[in-house]
């Protein structure tokens, strides 16, 4: 019986092995909770892709409804805007190089700034035209159908000037050139590069089906013929220079007149040549 006590002891005595299975389910429970964390980390939220932006081609060729200026229109133009902003200005240098009278010379350059920003800069910025696109009835426009801005009119009607400024300048520097002065050299490559933006421009437009120069291809404009709406009345100064082109297409139908003329005398200079060469060729056959 001794045994059997003991025995019954041992199965009612608490045993150590329960312990360790409890603290082995408590410690393996938290990391059975743990993962869930690891899994929010895993679904962050991708950035959104911004879309690219769709570039709008640019519109090109001649606005709809619009003439391409002829050649006797843009010969009035050039010829009209070279004497507004030029005149002065030459007999003011001519003036300087012969005279040399300083009081007049100031005056005279003085007018001739006062014409070139009302030709180049305010009337271009009220209408859109020179005075030579008034007296040849001609205006630049954009391939969108707008009038050429501001700053198109100051390039386009200023490269004479600028070409006149760099030879000045390239005349000025290289009679006393000093390679220590920086003016001396800013001035001369200033010049220099005046000089090759009239050539450039000159090649374009040679090379242009529409006859445009380097700055009507930056800004989109082509010259055009202007043809006034219906009902557009122009007022005071505005009108009086819309009434120029009267004057303009007097001048282009006395060109036109010319040249049919010239055309005209060509023509009977030729049958009459062609006549003799065939009298000479009759009579010689008769000799024979």
């Amino acid at each position: 019986m001794g045994l059997l006590d003991k025995a019954g002891n041992v199965e009612t005595t608490p045993d150590k092995k329960p312990k360790a299975v409890a603290k082995a389910v408590a410690k393996a429970a938290p990391k059975a909770v743990a993962k869930p964390k690891a899994a929010v980390k895993t679904t962050v939220s991708a950035k959104p892709v911004k879309a690219k932006k769709v570039r709008t081609p640019r519109t090109t060729g001649l606005p709809e409804g619009y003439e391409l200026a002829s050649k006797m229109n843009r010969s009035i133009s050039w010829w009209v805007n070279i004497a507004v902003n030029f005149s002065v200005l030459i007999a003011g240098l001519g003036m300087v190089i012969f005279a040399d009278t300083g009081v007049t010379t100031t005056g005279l350059f003085g007018l001739a700034a006062v014409m070139i920003i009302l030709n180049v800069i305010i009337i271009p910025a009220k209408t859109g035209r020179t005075i030579g696109h008034f007296v040849s009835r001609t205006k630049f426009m954009t391939a969108n159908g707008e009038k050429a801005s501001v700053f198109h009119s100051i390039l386009a009607n200023t490269v004479g000037l600028f070409t006149l400024i760099g030879f000045i300048l390239v005349m000025f520097n290289m009679s006393d050139f000093d390679a220590k002065n920086y003016f001396s050299i800013a001035g001369l490559v200033i010049g220099i590069i005046f000089i090759v933006l009239w050539f450039v421009n000159r090649n374009f437009k040679k090379n242009s089906d529409m006859d445009q120069g380097l700055y009507d291809l930056l800004f989109n404009a082509y010259l055009v013929k202007h043809i006034p709406a219906e009902g557009e009345v122009s007022t005071g100064i505005w009108g009086r220079l819309e009434n120029a082109g009267e004057w303009g297409d007097k001048i282009a139908s006395r060109r036109e007149d010319n040249i049919k003329k010239a055309a005209e005398k060509a023509a009977e200079k030729a049958a009459k040549a062609e006549e003799d060469a065939k009298n000479a060729s009759t009579d010689s056959s008769k000799d024979e």
